[in-house]
């Protein structure tokens, strides 16, 4: 851990040792253990060290072979490492049984060459530098949860884990990418390799990356397979298998030599990796680490969105100590312009502030990862139901009965349901990408009357400029998997929305010198949800269905039975409406944002006063008040 950079120079030129630690100084706050070079000719790569597993205490990156022709640079954590370990050595690739991960990166590189990350399970981003082959190698892992950016130049190639970094070399320019920059206020975030400024790209999850002289190219090197299948006679077997891989992905992301923290609330998704934990640690199944705390936020204004009373059964139970963050009072703009949005991109989640505090509290008591459950909604949650597959596959009574108690509990006609979860999707299936599909959707979208798939506040004339509606659509994760809810959970799982939030969140993490860590983005994870029937994991009325019966004896009866999440939408709607309402009002007058051509001022602003005025519940002005934090910061 926790962060990598480097320069190579495609025609041969020495790397200026200069530039290599000026990338490495933009994101300093990323090597509290140190940062170390290695630079030989026309290569240079750089390490920022964050000791937290015990063998990385025994790492010195940049890691030179012994053959000294391939050196890596990586922020990684190996999850297989004991059966890498056995593979390796028995094919002589490795001699010590307690290397250390990195050397186990190299190692696989030396035995798999290109096809070496997908032998690899743990979250990691790494670059290879091969000066045999005068080859620069470098690779994401599935989920995205460490990033990896890259500027290819006709004579150099840059790669970092923050774009600041690549921002840092002198000669870089920085040009916004208006695709990147629609797509954000649209509420998304367009397609995967994108980033906001041009010329610089990220590599997208699950991908590999080479270069060299002659040019260099991006494949995916792994995905799910669309054929595997889990199936057995009865829920509970799910359940039982799930407990096993889930309880492996906690496990080994407790593997610290500091303390580990979690961010607990009252939700199946935190609360089912804090019980495994407990769990773990109560049947001594996970020893390699000091200590583990559990941090929830304390609301005394706002007491309906306290989940203390929820939380506090799984810290009783297990006798965790717990630090309660003071919530009220981060509400969110506060302490403007601290807290925004970071130079890389306009990403901001809400509750910033509020997640900074907690994050500092961690820090200050010695934490080394955080733990939490970021991804529970995505992989086994979310309004994501088979009705489409019932129909398809004339299951006509079972499909009634769930619309009819899916519109009881959550209140909606089912008419509206059957145009959400029956006609919409068949509708979207009917247009695969592609040019000649782009302009039949078109004109079948203005047969109907459809409504632009985007905000009013969105100058006409910047969206078909860059073609914002075929964006939105066209950035959708496409997969060979069959079966209406199979892939409807592998879009959400894959999204580029999902994989923004994810290196948001390790961003934050970073910059107070603590690890990133999500038991839900285990690649074993994945792949079981994936491969499970979509009923088995949720349904109307009983959501997060397979976790909620996975935690049988793992969590508190009493809050498996009552978990479940609470948006502090209270502490949210203050800040806009009154606490926040100055900071607001700066913001929607005379914005940076329509003097760029992207948004229409006024209609921006009559929609937030909308909202004030209590006309509206929607807040997808946030996006643009985020945008708008980040051009007066960085773009001014």
């Amino acid at each position: 851990m926790s962060g990598i950079c480097g320069i190579v120079n495609l025609d041969g030129a020495p790397v200026k040792p200069e530039m290599l630690e000026q990338m490495a100084e933009a994101a300093a706050h990323r090597g509290p253990d140190g940062i170390r070079y290695w630079r030989e000719g026309s290569a240079g790569l750089a390490n920022l060290a964050l000791n937290i597993t015990p063998e990385s205490f025994h790492e010195r990156q940049p890691l030179v072979g012994r053959r000294g022709d391939l050196v890596l640079t990586a922020d990684a954590r190996v999850d297989n490492r004991k059966e890498l370990i056995r593979t390796l050595m028995a094919k002589r690739y490795l001699r010590d049984r307690d290397s250390t991960d990195a050397e186990v990166i190299l190692a696989a590189y030396q035995c798999w060459e290109e096809s070496c990350p997908a032998h690899i399970i743990g979250d990691f981003a790494f670059a290879i530098w091969d000066a045999r082959r005068r080859r620069l190698f470098a690779a994401r892992e599935p989920q995205g949860t460490r990033a990896l950016y890259y500027r290819v130049e006709p004579r150099r190639v840059l790669f970092a884990t923050e774009v600041k970094q690549i921002l840092a070399v002198p000669d870089v320019p920085a040009r916004l990418f208006e695709p990147a920059v629609g797509s954000f206020l649209a509420g998304e975030a367009g397609m995967q390799e994108w980033t906001y400024y041009q010329g610089i790209a990220a590599l997208p999850p699950a991908c590999a990356f080479a270069a060299d002289a002659t040019g260099y190219r991006t494949w995916r090197y792994w995905d799910i397979d669309p054929d595997f299948r889990i199936e057995y006679d009865n829920e509970q077997q799910y359940a039982e298998h799930f407990m096993d891989v889930f309880q492996e992905a906690v496990r080994c992301r407790l593997r610290s030599a500091k303390p580990v923290g979690i961010f607990l609330s009252g939700g199946m998704d935190s609360g089912s990796v804090a019980a495994t934990a407990g769990w773990l640690l109560q049947q001594n199944r996970a020893t390699e680490h000091p200590g583990f705390r559990a941090y929830s936020w304390a609301f005394e204004e706002f007491t309906q969105s306290d989940e203390r009373h929820i939380s506090d059964g799984i810290v009783h139970h297990y006798g965790f100590p717990v630090t309660y963050v003071p919530a009220d009072t981060a509400w969110p703009l506060g302490d403007y312009p601290a807290h925004g949005p970071d130079q890389d991109d306009p990403y901001l989640p809400f509750f910033r502030m509020l997640a900074d505090r907690t994050l500092a509290e961690a820090r200050a008591e010695g934490m080394g990862w955080m733990l939490t459950g970021g991804l529970g909604d995505l992989m086994v949650g979310s309004d994501i139901f088979d009705y489409l597959d019932q129909l398809r596959e004339g299951q006509w009574r079972r499909l009634w009965s769930e619309l009819h108690v899916h519109g009881r509990l959550w209140s909606i006609r089912r008419r509206r349901l059957v145009q959400m979860y029956l006609w919409n999707p068949l509708e979207a299936s009917l247009w695969p990408p592609g040019g000649a599909a782009r302009l039949m959707r078109h004109a079948w979208h203005r047969a109907l009357r459809r409504p632009q798939p985007y905000p009013t506040w969105i100058r006409p004339d910047f969206a078909r400029r860059i073609g914002l509606a075929d964006i939105i659509y066209d950035s959708v994760p496409r997969s060979s998997v069959r079966g209406f809810g199979r892939r409807k959970r592998y879009e959400a799982a894959f999204s580029p929305v999902s994989t923004q939030d994810i290196v948001g969140w390790e961003r934050s993490n970073a910059r107070f010198g603590l690890g990133d860590a999500d038991p839900y983005s285990d690649r074993r994870v994945v792949s079981f949800v994936m491969a499970v029937p979509p009923r088995v994991l949720s349904r109307a009325g009983e959501l997060k269905l397979l976790v909620r019966r996975s935690m049988r004896g793992i969590m508190p009866e009493e809050v498996r039975r009552a978990a479940g999440k609470i948006f502090p939408e209270p502490l949210l709607e203050a800040a806009i409406k009154q606490r926040a309402r100055e900071t607001v009002q700066d913001l929607i007058t005379e914005p940076r944002a329509e003097a760029y051509g992207f948004i229409d001022g006024r209609t921006f602003a009559n929609q937030v006063e909308a909202y004030r005025r209590g006309e509206h519940r929607q807040l997808y002005f946030w996006f643009t008040l985020a945008l708008e934090m980040w051009l007066r910061k960085y773009w001014s």
